[in-house]
Protein backbone atom coordinates (compact mmCIF):
# COMPACT_ATOMS: atom_id res chain seq x y z
CA UNK A 1 0.00 0.00 0.00
CA UNK A 2 2.17 3.53 -1.07
CA UNK A 3 0.20 5.52 1.60
CA UNK A 4 -0.64 4.65 5.19
CA UNK A 5 -1.34 6.78 8.33
CA UNK A 6 1.62 6.24 11.31
CA UNK A 7 0.14 5.30 14.70
CA UNK A 8 2.92 7.76 16.03
CA UNK A 9 1.49 11.15 14.28
CA UNK A 10 2.60 13.78 16.07
CA UNK A 11 -0.30 16.77 16.35
CA UNK A 12 -0.62 19.01 13.19
CA UNK A 13 1.27 16.14 10.72
CA UNK A 14 0.67 14.23 7.86
CA UNK A 15 3.05 10.79 8.64
CA UNK A 16 2.32 9.45 4.95
CA UNK A 17 4.81 6.31 4.12
CA UNK A 18 5.70 7.30 0.45
CA UNK A 19 8.72 7.25 -1.76
CA UNK A 20 9.79 10.22 -0.93
CA UNK A 21 9.85 10.51 2.52
CA UNK A 22 6.89 13.22 2.71
CA UNK A 23 6.25 11.67 6.25
CA UNK A 24 9.16 13.71 7.36
CA UNK A 25 6.97 16.91 6.71
CA UNK A 26 4.36 18.99 8.71
CA UNK A 27 1.11 18.92 7.08
CA UNK A 28 1.13 22.28 6.83
CA UNK A 29 3.97 21.71 4.19
CA UNK A 30 1.98 18.41 2.08
CA UNK A 31 -0.86 20.59 1.71
CA UNK A 32 1.21 23.61 0.53
CA UNK A 33 3.05 21.63 -1.58
CA UNK A 34 -0.21 20.12 -3.39
CA UNK A 35 -1.31 23.25 -4.12
CA UNK A 36 1.97 24.53 -5.49
CA UNK A 37 1.56 21.58 -7.80
CA UNK A 38 -2.10 22.81 -8.65
CA UNK A 39 -1.91 25.95 -9.46
CA UNK A 40 2.01 25.50 -11.34
CA UNK A 41 -0.79 23.91 -14.10
CA UNK A 42 -0.78 27.23 -15.18
CA UNK A 43 2.16 27.60 -16.46
CA UNK A 44 0.43 25.88 -19.37
CA UNK A 45 -1.11 29.42 -20.06
CA UNK A 46 1.90 31.25 -18.89
CA UNK A 47 3.89 29.86 -21.99
CA UNK A 48 0.97 29.07 -25.11
CA UNK A 49 -0.82 31.69 -24.58
CA UNK A 50 1.17 33.87 -27.45
CA UNK A 51 1.14 31.09 -29.13
CA UNK A 52 -3.23 31.23 -29.03
CA UNK A 53 -2.58 34.82 -30.01
CA UNK A 54 -0.23 34.30 -33.06
CA UNK A 55 -2.83 31.26 -33.95
CA UNK A 56 -5.35 34.27 -34.07
CA UNK A 57 -3.19 36.35 -35.69
CA UNK A 58 -2.03 39.42 -33.58
CA UNK A 59 0.81 41.02 -34.42
CA UNK A 60 4.25 40.84 -32.88
CA UNK A 61 4.14 43.77 -30.98
CA UNK A 62 0.65 42.65 -29.32
CA UNK A 63 1.91 39.34 -28.61
CA UNK A 64 4.29 40.74 -26.81
CA UNK A 65 2.44 43.21 -24.88
CA UNK A 66 0.37 40.57 -23.53
CA UNK A 67 2.97 38.75 -22.11
CA UNK A 68 5.17 41.80 -20.86
CA UNK A 69 2.05 43.10 -18.74
CA UNK A 70 2.06 39.99 -16.70
CA UNK A 71 5.28 40.67 -15.66
CA UNK A 72 4.71 44.44 -15.39
CA UNK A 73 1.50 44.15 -12.97
CA UNK A 74 3.30 41.14 -11.18
CA UNK A 75 6.25 43.38 -9.91
CA UNK A 76 3.82 46.70 -9.68
CA UNK A 77 1.87 44.87 -7.07
CA UNK A 78 5.16 43.62 -4.24
CA UNK A 79 4.03 46.51 -2.28
CA UNK A 80 0.52 45.44 -1.88
CA UNK A 81 1.94 41.85 -1.82
CA UNK A 82 4.18 42.83 1.10
CA UNK A 83 1.13 44.47 2.72
CA UNK A 84 -1.35 42.29 2.21
CA UNK A 85 0.80 39.27 3.92
CA UNK A 86 1.49 41.51 6.51
CA UNK A 87 -1.77 41.99 7.46
CA UNK A 88 -3.64 38.72 6.41
CA UNK A 89 -1.03 35.78 6.63
CA UNK A 90 0.46 33.69 4.03
CA UNK A 91 -2.91 31.11 4.30
CA UNK A 92 -5.12 33.80 3.18
CA UNK A 93 -2.43 35.08 0.46
CA UNK A 94 -2.31 31.73 -1.37
CA UNK A 95 -6.51 31.73 -1.14
CA UNK A 96 -6.80 35.29 -2.96
CA UNK A 97 -3.83 34.58 -5.03
CA UNK A 98 -5.24 31.31 -6.67
CA UNK A 99 -8.58 32.82 -6.99
CA UNK A 100 -7.28 35.93 -8.74
CA UNK A 101 -5.64 33.76 -10.91
CA UNK A 102 -8.43 31.72 -11.77
CA UNK A 103 -10.18 34.60 -12.44
CA UNK A 104 -7.73 35.71 -15.28
CA UNK A 105 -7.66 32.38 -16.77
CA UNK A 106 -11.61 32.71 -17.31
CA UNK A 107 -11.15 36.22 -18.73
CA UNK A 108 -8.47 34.77 -21.28
CA UNK A 109 -10.69 31.86 -22.01
CA UNK A 110 -13.54 34.19 -23.24
CA UNK A 111 -12.30 34.79 -26.44
CA UNK A 112 -12.82 39.01 -25.97
CA UNK A 113 -11.35 42.00 -27.61
CA UNK A 114 -7.42 43.02 -26.58
CA UNK A 115 -8.41 45.55 -24.07
CA UNK A 116 -10.13 42.44 -22.24
CA UNK A 117 -6.84 40.19 -22.95
CA UNK A 118 -4.37 42.75 -21.34
CA UNK A 119 -7.03 42.66 -18.12
CA UNK A 120 -6.88 38.58 -18.13
CA UNK A 121 -3.10 38.93 -18.36
CA UNK A 122 -2.79 41.73 -15.33
CA UNK A 123 -4.98 39.80 -13.52
CA UNK A 124 -3.21 36.40 -14.27
CA UNK A 125 -0.03 38.72 -13.29
CA UNK A 126 -1.86 40.21 -9.84
CA UNK A 127 -2.86 36.34 -8.76
CA UNK A 128 0.38 35.00 -9.08
CA UNK A 129 2.56 37.63 -7.20
CA UNK A 130 0.48 36.85 -4.71
CA UNK A 131 0.39 33.14 -4.72
CA UNK A 132 4.08 32.58 -5.42
CA UNK A 133 5.11 34.48 -2.56
CA UNK A 134 2.80 33.45 -0.06
CA UNK A 135 3.53 29.86 -0.68
CA UNK A 136 7.49 30.19 -0.65
CA UNK A 137 6.42 32.48 2.58
CA UNK A 138 4.22 29.35 3.99
CA UNK A 139 7.03 26.81 3.05
CA UNK A 140 9.50 28.66 4.90
CA UNK A 141 7.70 28.95 8.12
CA UNK A 142 6.93 25.51 8.29
CA UNK A 143 9.45 23.81 7.49
CA UNK A 144 11.57 22.41 10.37
CA UNK A 145 15.27 23.67 9.99
CA UNK A 146 16.69 20.41 9.62
CA UNK A 147 14.39 19.80 6.45
CA UNK A 148 14.26 23.56 4.95
CA UNK A 149 17.03 22.50 2.10
CA UNK A 150 14.89 18.91 1.21
CA UNK A 151 11.90 20.71 1.31
CA UNK A 152 12.46 23.44 -0.98
CA UNK A 153 14.09 21.20 -3.07
CA UNK A 154 10.68 19.51 -3.72
CA UNK A 155 8.73 22.27 -3.92
CA UNK A 156 11.38 23.10 -7.01
CA UNK A 157 9.83 19.80 -8.66
CA UNK A 158 6.49 22.39 -9.06
CA UNK A 159 7.42 24.22 -12.11
CA UNK A 160 9.55 21.64 -13.89
CA UNK A 161 7.19 18.57 -13.62
CA UNK A 162 4.34 20.48 -15.62
CA UNK A 163 6.98 21.95 -17.84
CA UNK A 164 6.99 18.36 -19.20
CA UNK A 165 4.06 16.70 -19.00
CA UNK A 166 1.23 19.21 -19.67
CA UNK A 167 2.87 21.39 -21.96
CA UNK A 168 3.60 19.45 -24.72
CA UNK A 169 -0.13 18.10 -24.67
CA UNK A 170 -1.47 21.59 -23.97
CA UNK A 171 0.31 22.71 -26.96
CA UNK A 172 -0.69 19.78 -29.37
CA UNK A 173 -4.57 20.46 -28.52
CA UNK A 174 -4.07 24.31 -28.94
CA UNK A 175 -2.53 23.56 -32.69
CA UNK A 176 -5.65 21.36 -33.20
CA UNK A 177 -7.87 24.19 -32.29
CA UNK A 178 -8.81 22.91 -29.05
CA UNK A 179 -7.52 25.59 -27.12
CA UNK A 180 -10.64 24.80 -24.28
CA UNK A 181 -8.23 22.32 -23.02
CA UNK A 182 -5.63 24.68 -21.61
CA UNK A 183 -7.93 27.01 -19.75
CA UNK A 184 -9.76 24.27 -18.33
CA UNK A 185 -6.69 22.63 -17.17
CA UNK A 186 -5.51 25.86 -15.82
CA UNK A 187 -8.48 26.88 -14.37
CA UNK A 188 -9.17 23.23 -12.64
CA UNK A 189 -5.98 23.63 -10.68
CA UNK A 190 -6.29 27.46 -9.60
CA UNK A 191 -9.87 25.89 -7.94
CA UNK A 192 -7.86 22.84 -6.08
CA UNK A 193 -4.98 25.49 -5.35
CA UNK A 194 -7.73 27.82 -3.21
CA UNK A 195 -9.23 24.58 -1.93
CA UNK A 196 -6.06 22.81 -0.89
CA UNK A 197 -4.86 26.77 0.34
CA UNK A 198 -8.02 26.89 2.58
CA UNK A 199 -6.92 23.85 4.21
CA UNK A 200 -3.87 25.37 5.79
CA UNK A 201 -3.21 26.23 9.33
CA UNK A 202 -5.76 29.14 10.22
CA UNK A 203 -3.59 31.02 12.90
CA UNK A 204 -0.31 29.38 13.14
CA UNK A 205 2.00 32.26 12.96
CA UNK A 206 1.19 35.51 14.73
CA UNK A 207 1.56 38.53 12.89
CA UNK A 208 4.51 40.94 12.41
CA UNK A 209 4.24 44.96 11.85
CA UNK A 210 4.43 45.50 8.39
CA UNK A 211 8.06 46.29 6.84
CA UNK A 212 7.23 48.69 4.08
CA UNK A 213 9.80 47.06 1.08
CA UNK A 214 11.62 50.21 0.81
CA UNK A 215 12.90 50.21 4.16
CA UNK A 216 13.54 46.42 4.06
CA UNK A 217 15.46 46.72 1.03
CA UNK A 218 17.44 49.73 2.23
CA UNK A 219 18.30 47.67 5.85
CA UNK A 220 19.15 44.85 3.54
CA UNK A 221 21.61 46.66 1.31
CA UNK A 222 22.85 47.69 4.18
CA UNK A 223 23.96 44.24 5.77
CA UNK A 224 26.70 42.25 3.07
CA UNK A 225 25.13 39.12 3.97
CA UNK A 226 21.75 39.98 3.01
CA UNK A 227 22.62 41.46 -0.21
CA UNK A 228 24.69 38.72 -1.33
CA UNK A 229 21.80 36.78 -1.22
CA UNK A 230 19.70 39.50 -3.26
CA UNK A 231 22.45 39.30 -5.75
CA UNK A 232 22.38 35.79 -5.86
CA UNK A 233 18.83 35.62 -6.63
CA UNK A 234 19.11 38.40 -9.28
CA UNK A 235 21.84 35.97 -10.50
CA UNK A 236 19.45 32.81 -10.34
CA UNK A 237 17.33 34.40 -12.46
CA UNK A 238 19.53 35.59 -15.17
CA UNK A 239 20.91 32.33 -15.89
CA UNK A 240 17.29 31.39 -17.02
CA UNK A 241 15.91 34.72 -17.99
CA UNK A 242 18.61 35.89 -19.82
CA UNK A 243 19.59 32.13 -21.57
CA UNK A 244 16.60 29.97 -21.40
CA UNK A 245 13.64 31.57 -23.81
CA UNK A 246 15.71 31.82 -26.41
CA UNK A 247 17.63 28.14 -26.64
CA UNK A 248 15.27 27.05 -29.39
CA UNK A 249 16.09 30.41 -31.40
CA UNK A 250 19.68 29.74 -31.39
CA UNK A 251 19.16 26.00 -32.00
CA UNK A 252 17.58 26.85 -35.15
CA UNK A 253 20.51 28.84 -36.23
CA UNK A 254 22.84 26.40 -35.97
CA UNK A 255 20.61 23.49 -37.39
CA UNK A 256 19.59 21.79 -34.79
CA UNK A 257 16.96 21.09 -32.23
CA UNK A 258 16.38 22.83 -29.18
CA UNK A 259 14.85 20.14 -26.94
CA UNK A 260 18.18 18.35 -26.86
CA UNK A 261 18.86 20.87 -24.39
CA UNK A 262 15.71 21.67 -22.57
CA UNK A 263 14.44 17.94 -22.14
CA UNK A 264 18.25 16.75 -20.23
CA UNK A 265 17.76 20.24 -18.69
CA UNK A 266 14.60 19.50 -16.95
CA UNK A 267 15.19 16.17 -16.05
CA UNK A 268 18.39 17.05 -13.82
CA UNK A 269 17.21 19.35 -12.64
CA UNK A 270 13.85 17.41 -11.29
CA UNK A 271 17.04 14.47 -10.74
CA UNK A 272 18.70 17.43 -8.62
CA UNK A 273 15.96 19.09 -6.41
CA UNK A 274 14.77 15.32 -5.61
CA UNK A 275 17.33 13.65 -4.37
CA UNK A 276 20.32 16.17 -3.22
CA UNK A 277 17.97 19.01 -1.94
CA UNK A 278 19.04 17.22 1.54
CA UNK A 279 22.97 18.60 0.87
CA UNK A 280 21.42 22.04 1.06
CA UNK A 281 21.06 21.25 5.12
CA UNK A 282 24.33 19.82 5.67
CA UNK A 283 26.46 22.09 3.37
CA UNK A 284 24.52 25.26 2.99
CA UNK A 285 26.27 28.00 1.53
CA UNK A 286 29.13 26.20 0.24
CA UNK A 287 27.19 24.97 -2.35
CA UNK A 288 26.78 28.42 -3.73
CA UNK A 289 30.12 28.40 -5.69
CA UNK A 290 29.73 24.44 -7.29
CA UNK A 291 25.78 24.67 -7.75
CA UNK A 292 26.49 28.39 -9.89
CA UNK A 293 29.78 26.84 -11.58
CA UNK A 294 27.60 23.58 -13.07
CA UNK A 295 25.07 26.42 -14.32
CA UNK A 296 27.70 28.28 -16.26
CA UNK A 297 29.62 25.47 -17.20
CA UNK A 298 26.86 24.10 -18.85
CA UNK A 299 25.51 27.27 -20.91
CA UNK A 300 29.58 27.49 -22.30
CA UNK A 301 29.76 24.27 -23.40
CA UNK A 302 25.70 23.99 -24.97
CA UNK A 303 25.83 27.75 -26.58
CA UNK A 304 30.05 27.67 -27.59
CA UNK A 305 29.90 24.18 -29.05
CA UNK A 306 26.48 24.39 -31.21
CA UNK A 307 26.00 20.85 -31.81
CA UNK A 308 23.51 18.28 -30.36
CA UNK A 309 26.09 16.45 -28.05
CA UNK A 310 27.03 19.47 -26.54
CA UNK A 311 23.86 20.80 -26.23
CA UNK A 312 22.69 17.41 -24.11
CA UNK A 313 25.88 17.95 -21.80
CA UNK A 314 25.12 21.35 -21.37
CA UNK A 315 21.58 20.90 -20.79
CA UNK A 316 22.52 18.24 -18.01
CA UNK A 317 25.03 20.27 -16.26
CA UNK A 318 22.66 23.27 -16.44
CA UNK A 319 19.91 21.51 -14.80
CA UNK A 320 21.99 20.08 -12.18
CA UNK A 321 22.91 23.65 -11.34
CA UNK A 322 19.48 25.30 -11.11
CA UNK A 323 17.97 21.96 -9.17
CA UNK A 324 20.72 22.92 -6.84
CA UNK A 325 20.62 26.74 -6.01
CA UNK A 326 16.62 27.04 -5.61
CA UNK A 327 16.43 25.37 -2.92
CA UNK A 328 19.68 26.60 -1.42
CA UNK A 329 18.95 29.82 -2.25
CA UNK A 330 15.13 29.82 -0.66
CA UNK A 331 16.84 27.99 2.65
CA UNK A 332 19.64 30.59 2.93
CA UNK A 333 16.80 33.36 2.95
CA UNK A 334 14.56 31.21 5.41
CA UNK A 335 17.69 31.15 7.83
CA UNK A 336 18.69 34.80 7.26
CA UNK A 337 15.02 36.12 8.60
CA UNK A 338 13.37 36.83 11.43
CA UNK A 339 9.54 36.53 11.84
CA UNK A 340 9.68 40.13 11.73
CA UNK A 341 11.33 41.22 8.58
CA UNK A 342 10.30 37.07 6.51
CA UNK A 343 7.43 38.49 4.82
CA UNK A 344 9.21 41.34 3.13
CA UNK A 345 12.28 39.65 2.99
CA UNK A 346 10.67 36.78 0.74
CA UNK A 347 8.91 39.34 -1.04
CA UNK A 348 11.78 41.60 -2.06
CA UNK A 349 14.22 38.55 -2.64
CA UNK A 350 11.02 37.78 -5.52
CA UNK A 351 11.76 41.02 -6.62
CA UNK A 352 15.18 40.70 -7.38
CA UNK A 353 14.48 37.27 -9.28
CA UNK A 354 11.18 39.04 -11.22
CA UNK A 355 12.58 42.05 -12.66
CA UNK A 356 15.24 39.90 -14.39
CA UNK A 357 12.29 37.91 -15.65
CA UNK A 358 10.88 41.14 -16.98
CA UNK A 359 13.89 42.76 -18.81
CA UNK A 360 16.62 40.09 -19.34
CA UNK A 361 14.51 38.62 -22.15
CA UNK A 362 13.73 41.81 -23.72
CA UNK A 363 16.89 43.32 -23.56
CA UNK A 364 18.71 39.69 -25.45
CA UNK A 365 15.54 40.07 -27.74
CA UNK A 366 16.84 43.76 -28.87
CA UNK A 367 19.86 42.27 -29.34
CA UNK A 368 19.35 39.49 -31.24
CA UNK A 369 17.40 41.53 -33.60
CA UNK A 370 20.61 43.10 -34.75
CA UNK A 371 23.33 40.10 -33.88
CA UNK A 372 21.09 36.90 -34.35
CA UNK A 373 20.11 34.72 -31.26
CA UNK A 374 23.77 32.07 -31.22
CA UNK A 375 25.51 35.23 -30.84
CA UNK A 376 23.37 36.55 -28.36
CA UNK A 377 23.34 33.16 -26.28
CA UNK A 378 26.86 32.84 -26.82
CA UNK A 379 27.76 36.28 -25.03
CA UNK A 380 25.11 35.41 -21.80
CA UNK A 381 26.94 31.90 -21.53
CA UNK A 382 30.48 34.12 -21.25
CA UNK A 383 28.43 37.09 -18.83
CA UNK A 384 27.02 34.36 -16.45
CA UNK A 385 30.72 32.73 -15.96
CA UNK A 386 32.04 36.15 -15.44
CA UNK A 387 29.46 37.24 -13.01
CA UNK A 388 29.71 33.68 -11.23
CA UNK A 389 33.32 34.21 -10.63
CA UNK A 390 32.73 37.43 -9.46
CA UNK A 391 29.89 36.64 -7.02
CA UNK A 392 32.72 33.62 -5.71
CA UNK A 393 35.92 36.30 -5.66
CA UNK A 394 34.04 39.31 -4.44
CA UNK A 395 30.37 38.70 -2.91
CA UNK A 396 29.98 35.36 -1.32
CA UNK A 397 32.91 35.51 1.11
CA UNK A 398 30.12 37.90 2.89
CA UNK A 399 28.00 35.15 3.80
CA UNK A 400 30.87 34.09 6.55
CA UNK A 401 29.44 37.21 7.91
CA UNK A 402 26.49 35.98 9.51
Amino acid sequence: MPYAWSRNNAPGEIRLKTPFGLEQFPRDFVLCLGASFSAYSCISVFFLFPLVLQLKGFEPLAIGGAWIIFEFVLLGTRGWVNRWLTDRGSRLGMVLGSLILAAGVAVLSLDLPYPVILLGRSMMGAGWGLFYIAATLHQARVLPPHLIGKGFGLAGLAPLLPQLGLIPLAEWMVRQGSPGFLYSLSFTGCALAAVLSWKLSPAEFSLQPHLPLGKCLRESWSNRSLRALLLSGSLFAFAAAGFMPYVANAATEWGISGSSFLWPQALSAIVSRLFFGGWVDQYGKKLLFPSFSCIALGTMISMMGGTTYTFVLGGLLHGIGMGMTYPLLYSLVARASDEKSRTALFTLFGTFIDLLWAFAPLTAAALAQALGFGTVLRGSSLLIAGVVLWMGYAVWPWLDER
